[in-house]
Parts: C-alpha cells; structure tokens; sequence
C-alpha cells in the first residue's frame, strides 16, 4: 500500500510538471516532460501486478496495454505542436492510438465481469448511447460551438463513438458492482478531457489557450490514474 501510494503521488508529480512546462516553455521540455508523466501512470499500473490478489491475466494485461496505447497517443499528439509539417500524421496515429487504448480497457473489463454479470445490456446500453449521442455532440460541436473538424470528421466521429460507448458501457458496469465507479470515472474524465481538447485542435485561435490546455490535462491525467487505480481492486 505504501509503494503504490508513493507510485501515484510521483504520478500527480509528474503530471503538474508537465502541465506547468507545457504552459510555460513547450516545445521539446514539453515533450520530454510529458512522456515521464505518461511513463509514470504505465508504471504504477503496472506496480499492481505485484500485489494482485484477485488476479485474472488477460484482464489485467488489456488494462496496463490501454495505459500503454495511452502514453503513446500523449507523445505523439505533442510531437503534432513541435512537427507541424507532420501533425496531420500525428493527430490520426494518436486517436488511433487512445482508440485502442479504450478497446484494451472494454477487454479488460469484459474479462473481469464476464463471469460474473450478464454483459449483454451493458454493451447495449454503450452501444445506444454511441449511436444516439455521436450525432448529437457532433452537431452541438459544430453548430454551437463552431468547431471545424476538416479532413479529421469521420476519425473524430469513429474516435467519439468509441469515447461515448465506454461511457456508457463503464456507467452501467458501475451500477452493477461498486469495483468499476473508478472505472467508470477514469473514463468519464477521459471523454471530457477529449472535450476540451477538442476546442484546442478544432476551434481557430484557441490551439495554444493555456486555460483549455490545464483543464485538458488535468482532466487527462486524472483520468489515467484512476485506470491504473483501478487495477488495485483485484
């Protein structure tokens, strides 16, 4: 317990440094910065193996590989603000990235309750939720808040059906055994996160707005810790 607390106070560290040397230097300390804070949340996911109790190896091995496709789509997104020439490729590799990583989490989570619950509602109950609210974000974002998503629409609207259907599918989990509410809350701030990044990257004038890229992150890593937290249920 000691070690796993340290591990996530290193964790929430790391995580303000980058955000402060995002906000304030960028560029390569940026990138440096940000990839120790993703390199911790992978580790103290991956801390738990040690100390497992409950222990069901695919499970696990999906949620630490969501962690990883996590850590991976953060270093590419910000090679995207120091290689402009190229961030039309690191803009899709990391929302391929993050999208894998949300699959490896539903696997992972179908693998733990799998045995024990009926997962048939809810993946249904995701699967609703994306078709009826994909259409509608996709709309609000941009007819109300006049973002211009260009020759990234059908990435982000596959990107936000996946986001939308994890909350859901993540919520309904939470009402059946109380073990998934961190679950679920990893992955709600993760889907608000992608929210506000989303003004970041698609609304003009506000790629480099510090207030959007704290709340952004914040959100971000708060959400990551709580999937990592979340392995140390089992």
């Amino acid at each position: 317990m000691t070690m796993q607390i340290i591990l996530c106070v290193l964790t929430v560290i790391a995580a303000v440094a980058f955000i402060t040397t995002r906000t304030t230097v960028g560029g390569a300390w940026g990138i440096l910065t940000k990839t120790i804070a993703s390199v911790m949340f992978v580790a103290y996911g991956v801390f738990s193996l040690v100390q497992v109790t409950y222990f069901k190896p695919l499970a696990l091995a999906f949620i630490i590989l969501g962690l990883i496709f996590g850590m991976i789509g953060d270093v590419v997104l910000d090679l995207k603000v120091v290689y402009k020439e190229h961030q039309s490729i690191y803009l899709n590799a990391g929302m391929l990235s993050f999208g894998l990583g949300h699959i490896c989490y539903m696997l992972g989570a179908i693998f733990i309750a799998g045995n024990v619950f009926n997962l048939m509602w809810p993946v249904l109950t995701g699967v609703i939720a994306a078709v009826v609210l994909t259409p509608i974000i996709w709309l609000v974002s941009k007819y109300v808040l006049k973002l211009n998503f260009g020759k990234f629409l059908w990435q982000t609207l596959a990107y936000t059906f996946i986001l939308v259907f994890m909350v859901g599918f993540s919520i309904y989990l939470a009402v059946l055994a109380q073990e998934f509410i961190i679950f679920a809350g990893g992955i709600i701030l993760i889907f608000l996160s992608d929210l506000v990044l989303s003004q970041n990257y698609f609304l003009e004038g506000k790629e480099n707005d510090k207030f959007l890229i704290i709340v952004n992150h914040a959100l971000y890593y708060a959400g990551q810790i709580l999937m990592a937290t979340f392995l140390y249920l089992f």
